[in-house]
């Protein structure tokens, strides 16, 4: 399967990424676009830079196995529908794969952005050889995701993972999903923009780090602030799932010790005692784990066809914690 290549479509709130990606998750091609203000706008636009990417591969004698979009809101993965977009109109209940799998010719599965993400560092990142993976993104948002054996854990509502709505302080700031004191409502760079402006500081998310790095009281305490939030609710998650490691992707995570101290003092303190030595790392594939993510999928769809499982070999050496040599997709 050496010649095959998958399709990833990121779906973004401010912009839209196509790429093509081979089964051992070496990205081919990569084209990125602004996102248009709607679905309707957005879906043609994604049509045209999913059938571009398909052209490339096959001009360079390869064929296209799968494609997967990986979408910036909540989807009912059961159903292969959007739910929502917090951000841009038009996103309910569309069949999303439905419609390129019908008009591309090749099989297509839908997830959200978290857990192609997810899905990606398990199987190429900072997670690859470990059994269970908690992949929690923070950036503008929280999202999060459970791999399992190589596989995304969705759950029996298929909304498994969403760590970012888990409610801390019922009373606490108001969150985009509706509901009050979320971990993104705390703990996200939208979140530490916020507590910058109630102190009097016109500040972004990543200014506010940035102060804090170079000795800023006032930030530094906003940050850790942040972290803390996080680290607990870490803590209560490692608890429950009891993961091999706990990979941490998105902007937030590229600050340095002033927000990874107070993060993992945080969980020390919170979790349960054997499982203190749970790893929390930095993601390894940054922005390329979006498109690796949703080609992925396009591996499980691929896979869904052919009755057989795509597998991905590890490349790292076992750890000895949990530690697999292949993975399904």
């Amino acid at each position: 399967m050496s010649d095959l290549a998958f399709i990833g479509l990121d779906i973004g709130n401010t912009r839209l990424t196509a790429s093509a990606a081979s089964g051992d998750g070496q990205l081919l091609l990569s084209e990125e676009r602004a996102a248009p203000g709607d679905a309707d706008s957005a879906i043609p636009v994604l049509l045209e830079m999913a059938e571009t990417a398909l052209e490339s591969v096959r001009a360079t004698g390869g064929r296209v196995a799968g494609l997967g979009l990986g979408f910036g809101g909540p989807v009912d993965y059961a159903r292969q529908r959007t739910r929502q977009s917090f951000h841009s109109p038009g996103w309910s209940d569309i069949p999303l794969a439905e419609v390129f799998a019908s008009r591309l010719d090749i099989p297509a599965l839908l997830d959200n952005d978290a857990n192609a993400g997810g899905l990606a560092e398990a199987l190429f990142g900072a997670g690859r050889g470990c059994r269970t993976v908690l992949y929690v993104n923070v950036g503008t948002g929280i999202g999060g995701a459970i791999v399992i054996d190589g596989a995304v854990h969705h759950g029996a509502t298929t909304s498994a993972g969403e760590i970012g709505h888990m409610v801390l302080d019922p009373h606490g700031p108001p969150c985009n999903c509706g509901k009050r004191g979320c971990l993104e409502a705390l703990a996200s760079g939208s979140a530490i923009e916020r507590m910058a402006r109630e102190a009097g500081l016109a500040l972004s998310g990543r200014e506010v780090t940035a102060a804090a790095e170079s000795g800023n009281a006032t930030c530094r305490d906003l940050v850790a602030r942040a972290a803390h939030a996080l680290g607990l609710t870490i803590a209560n998650a490692v608890s429950l799932l009891d993961p091999d490691i706990v990979v941490l992707g998105g902007g937030v995570p590229e600050a340095g010790d002033v927000w990874w101290q107070p993060l993992r003092e945080s969980f020390g303190t919170y979790v349960v005692p054997q499982a203190q030595t749970t790893p929390l790392v930095r993601a390894e594939l940054g922005y390329r784990a979006g498109v690796l993510g949703a080609a992925a999928l396009g591996m499980k769809a691929a896979e869904s066809v052919q009755g057989a499982p795509y597998t991905v070999t590890d490349r790292r050496p076992s750890s000895g914690r949990g530690a697999i040599h292949r993975a399904h997709v």
